[in-house]
């Protein structure tokens, strides 16, 4: 459970901590750091840092290097763009409970893009290798 917990973006994590938790050493952790995959506020990181060094720690298996996510950083970034431009109505509604309304249809079309990403990659994928 303490696991899962640490991956809650709410969640803050010491440097130590975020080393311990994905498993990773200082050389990873400052290219992560150098491309933006992961930010530190403060003296402390978000829940999503564990999540993202660990994966990228995960595609270091593959022969990723930290610079070959720079790509995927890139695309997440307008992603998180578009979903803004998608609730900023909603944002600027004076209404009571408009904020927290945004930030469910936020998680909902993440939700949506991630499984479309996925499907696209997957399709992809197939095309390629069948050929």
């Amino acid at each position: 459970a303490a696991d899962t917990t640490a991956e809650d973006p709410a969640v803050r994590l010491t440097r130590r901590q975020l080393l311990d938790g994905a498993g990773i050493d200082e050389a990873l952790l400052a290219r992560l750091e150098e491309y933006g995959l992961v930010r530190r506020t403060g003296a402390h990181y978000e829940g999503d840092a564990l999540n993202i060094a660990r994966v990228a720690a995960a595609l270091g298996e593959f022969g990723f290097e930290v610079r070959h996510l720079r790509a995927v950083k890139a695309a997440a970034d307008r992603q998180v763009g578009l979903i803004e431009q998608m609730v900023a109505p909603q944002l600027r509604r004076r209404s009571s409970g408009a904020h927290e309304q945004a930030a469910e249809t936020a998680r909902e079309i993440a939700a949506l893009s991630v499984k479309l990403h996925a499907a696209l990659v997957s399709a992809g994928l197939n095309e390629s290798l069948d050929r």
